[in-house]
């Protein structure tokens, strides 16, 4: 794959990140997922119909979150100079700090509402490399895309879906990553796993600020 190194690096970090916080959600908060609305919206029609007021209170305020995450993004990158690679790692940095002062015994919905802010501004801003659209947050369409290629490749042997393939597949490969640390912290730490995360946002960090054109320049003779 002819990709920039620092940003092929960078994305599989925040795969990482993705899949970690993916697997955290669903391993201390009762299987509710935080990385995307799909389930959530679905459960708030669950919620109307079966008179769970305070779940959807607690579901509506979710979807909030995620809708204000993703309008803020657009007014930081419109109206702002802000560095938006190092605002999202950042906010996901204050999260994983905050998601271990959430107690274990509240509602589990209550818990995962900063990933629903944290995610959906990671996928805002990281959301690929190059040509190639690919969330690091969720692996639906990272399948689907890998799958397609994968297919396309079959049938007519073109270097370019396999490159796709490759792209996509790195992509499942580092989130899923993410999710086996996640399950053998979460095992081990309960709620605190999330600051076992952190490191990851440092290693992220530190790629924004790397530059890759001089770390693999030739040597001269």
């Amino acid at each position: 794959m002819n990709l920039p190194k620092k940003e092929l690096f960078l994305h599989s970090n925040m795969c990482i990140i993705g899949g970690y916080l993916g697997a955290y959600a669903l391993l201390c908060r009762c299987e509710n997922f935080g990385s995307a609305q799909t389930n959530n919206m679905i459960q708030i029609f669950f919620c109307i119909f079966g008179k769970n007021y305070i779940d959807f209170f607690l579901r509506i305020l979710g979807f909030i979150l995620y809708v204000s995450a993703i309008l803020l993004y657009v007014f930081l990158s419109k109206k702002t100079t802000c560095n938006m690679q190092k605002y999202s790692i950042t906010i996901d940095f204050l999260g994983m700090v905050l998601l271990c002062f959430i107690p274990s015994d509240i509602n589990p919905v209550a818990g995962i509402l900063p990933i629903f802010f944290m995610m959906a501004t990671q996928w805002s801003v990281f959301h690929g490399v190059g040509e190639y659209t690919s969330s690091t947050t969720f692996s639906t369409n990272n399948l689907r895309q890998m799958t397609l290629a994968v297919g396309e490749y079959l049938m007519n042997k073109e270097e370019k879906y396999l490159n796709r393939a490759k792209f996509f597949g790195n992509s499942l490969l580092w989130y899923h990553i993410g999710v086996l640390i996640s399950f053998f912290a979460c095992r081990e730490f309960g709620i605190y796993a999330s600051l076992c995360c952190i490191p990851f946002t440092i290693i992220a960090f530190s790629l924004t600020s790397l530059d890759f054109g001089r770390l693999f320049k030739n040597k001269p003779a």
